[in-house]
């Protein structure tokens, strides 16, 4: 009887992986043909597709991690000194989610004002992730630390002390030029 429940999650899990490698290709599939040319659509049938390969992959690999056949990637790691793997796997999603509303923001209709600082808030705090995780500055000692931060206030300043100078480039550019056939008829 546990032999033949065994086999039938094994088969049901296989499925399940067949579905998932089945849609993969599927959006793999979309975007070689049509590289995204139809716009909105091909995208919707990519992300669906993607979203599906997901869901189908969810439980053969839980399955697949029970049976040892792989390791956990989100299972908590304490022989690490510098983070386990569950700890990556969920800065990486965090990243993953904050480039998806970057996305999205590029769909949504806005104020441009509103939509840049949305995106410069994202992209700092992606930054801080990055910085303070794969690049393990969260370990380091607190002098290295207060030695980098004053250099990036200092050059937030500076960004914010150059911004007006550069609207000011962009307001001069406004005007138009004349083209060679306006001026020869204008000096006729």
């Amino acid at each position: 009887m546990e032999q033949t429940k065994n086999r039938e999650i094994a088969l049901l899990n296989m499925v399940q992986a067949l579905l998932a490698g089945g849609s993969l290709a599927v959006a793999v599939w979309a975007v070689a043909t049509d590289g995204f040319k139809s716009g909105t659509d091909t995208l919707f049938l990519v992300m669906v597709c993607l979203l599906l390969a997901l869901v189908f992959s969810i439980g053969p690999m839980m399955w697949a991690a029970q049976q040892g056949l792989i390791s956990n990637p989100l299972a908590a790691d304490q022989s690490e000194a510098h983070g386990g793997n569950r700890e990556n796997a969920v800065v990486w999603i965090a990243l993953l989610v904050l480039t998806g509303i970057e996305v999205l923001l590029a769909y949504v209709h806005l104020n441009i004002t509103l939509m840049l600082i949305i995106l410069m808030g994202l992209s700092i705090i992606k930054a801080v992730l990055i910085i303070a995780y794969f690049m393990h500055m969260k370990f380091e000692k607190m002098s290295f630390i207060l030695t980098i931060v004053p250099i990036l206030v200092v050059l937030l300043c500076l960004f914010v002390v150059f911004f007006p100078d550069g609207m000011r480039v962009k307001n001069l550019r406004s005007t138009q030029v004349p083209s060679l056939e306006e001026q020869q008829a204008a000096e006729k």
